[in-house]
């Protein structure tokens, strides 16, 4: 399969081929004994992006810890960060093979950086080495997979995994979550994580793209389908707009929204998943090779209340750069309440207003660049008190479900929306009631996409089994449909399948 529609989904009810059982662990196990002088010997593996920002932090800049090794599957990339290593008084060993890192025994901890559909996957082997891992966030590229790096955790439970949903660290958050639940602005009534982050096109490439010599592909696959590239925007083939392709991210929901998505759940309190799912939104304001929304709301039934997340890639304009904001954040959650509202901002920072928008507390420790360091903590406590794996497993699996229900919409007119959304008593109050339509049909009006000729892509509203991690209910071909998906379950392919290691959960195939 070369690119996922949602037509491929809907016409598949099951999953081909078999479960894919762990036969042995591929790895030798490493022991993890620290250096000489104590501090923990470290190597990050993807380099580009948050990878370069872990590098140098672990070159010089947190006690505790000290940079061994690099890994990346490009050479340039490698040798580039290796050189920034030297500039640094460091000169740390170079992997262009991953697994050949963790088989070094001079190794405790690797920082995991790579693309989203190689972070469970990796996870999971470096606790089979005996490494620490901390894992950026998503913690998968599908729910499945992500169980199965948490159960990993439980099973090599003398390593520790530390999740990279570094609100996790922000005192901010954690002062405004008190805050709440001390009942001061009375009960929460919903939840509401925002991405308004700019995504211009990536253009049109018509067929597949050369893959770079000094870009070890079989590699960077990993897991995923081997597919020639299909994209060169300004950060080559191979490099970040993978994000926009179903068979490694999931779009802007999964990329920076697991962060808002993670704060939001923990204001409510939720341990887990929601009883139900739905999504609408769609591609707009351009025509190009990427597959995943830049317009996406979904809504999460949790019983206490709605979290609605929602992606805007198109500027509060069509000819701006500026991005819409809503309660004064477009990167950020405000978490609604009968008696205020909370808004938290992509710094971390917190404000408490009452309903007349007077603010009645402000939190401003910015205190997020802590979570590198929590980690070094962690690894000496052996302890990992914030930065759960479980917690971050929740939060990517969110990301997961909402764009599934989105994969498996059909095209509607904005009428056919309204009358979908009015046909459903839990969408009608999520969509209706917090004005989320009609918000949309207006931020598409600005970027002069014309909502009476457009269609959106309307998702089912899915009901979820919290406890099996499946979808369930009475209407079989879209629930088959739905538990067909990779993005809920995708077991790898040949020398880089994913580890089973419980068997129960999603154990379909």
């Amino acid at each position: 399969m070369n690119n996922w529609t949602r037509k491929d989904f809907l016409k598949a009810s099951v999953v081909g081929g078999s479960a894919a059982l762990l036969s042995k662990t591929p790895l030798a196990a490493a022991s993890s004994g620290g250096s000489a002088n104590g501090d923990v010997r470290v190597a990050v593996v993807g380099l580009n992006g948050q990878g370069r920002g872990h590098m140098l932090d672990h070159c010089n800049k947190l006690p505790g810890s000290k940079l061994v090794a690099i890994c990346d599957v490009d050479t340039k990339v490698l040798e580039a960060r290796k050189a920034q290593c030297v500039e640094q008084g460091v000169t740390p060993k170079t992997y262009v093979d991953y697994r050949k890192l963790l088989e070094d025994k001079d190794i405790d901890a690797v920082v995991i950086a790579s693309p989203n559909h190689q972070h469970s996957l990796q996870t999971i082997w470096a606790l089979q080495a005996g490494k620490d891992v901390y894992c950026e966030k998503p913690l998968s590229h599908n729910v499945w997979e992500g169980r199965q790096a948490v159960e990993a955790s439980r099973k090599y439970n003398k390593n520790i995994v530390f999740a990279g949903t570094q609100n996790r660290s922000s005192e901010d958050v954690m002062e405004a979550i008190a805050y709440v639940r001390s009942g001061k602005i009375g009960k929460i009534k919903w939840a509401r994580g925002l991405c308004y982050k700019l995504r211009e096109s990536i253009g049109r490439t018509y067929g597949p793209q050369a893959v770079p010599a000094h870009v070890d592909y079989d590699l960077w696959t990993g897991p995923a389908w081997l597919t020639p590239p299909r994209r060169n925007g300004s950060k080559g083939p191979i490099h970040y707009d993978w994000h926009w392709f179903w068979n490694y991210g999931g779009g802007d929901i999964t990329n920076q929204g697991i962060h808002q998505m993670d704060v939001a759940r923990w204001f409510l309190g939720e341990p887990g998943l929601p009883p139900n799912v739905m999504s609408f939104g769609g591609r707009f304001g351009y025509q190009d090779d990427a597959e995943t929304p830049n317009t996406l709301i979904s809504v999460f039934g949790y019983e206490k209340a709605p979290l609605i997340f929602e992606v805007r890639g198109l500027p509060m304009r069509a000819g701006m750069r500026a991005m819409d904001s809503y309660y004064g954040t477009n990167v950020g959650v405000v978490v609604q309440c009968e008696g205020g509202f909370v808004t938290i901002g992509s710094n971390g920072g917190a404000i408490i207003y009452d309903n007349n928008k007077k603010k009645l507390q402000q939190f401003a420790k910015n205190t997020l660049g802590q979570h590198r360091a929590n980690f070094v903590k962690a690894m000496q406590s052996r302890k990992v008190t914030i930065g759960s794996v479980e917690e971050c497993h929740y939060s990517s699996a969110l990301c997961h479900l909402g764009n599934v229900s989105y994969m498996l919409g059909t095209e509607k007119t904005n009428a056919e929306l309204a009358d979908a959304i009015r046909a459903d008593a839990e969408t009608s109050d999520s969509f209706a009631r917090y004005g989320s339509f009609v918000r949309m049909l207006d931020h598409l009006k600005a970027n002069n996409v014309d909502p009476t000729s457009t269609q959106t892509v309307v998702g089912p509203l899915l009901k979820i089994d919290g406890k099996q991690e499946i979808f369930v209910g009475s209407e079989r071909e879209i629930v088959d449909a739905a538990n067909a998906n990779p993005l809920l379950k995708r077991e790898g392919r040949e020398g880089f399948k994913i580890p089973q290691i419980q068997a129960g959960a999603i154990a379909r195939s």
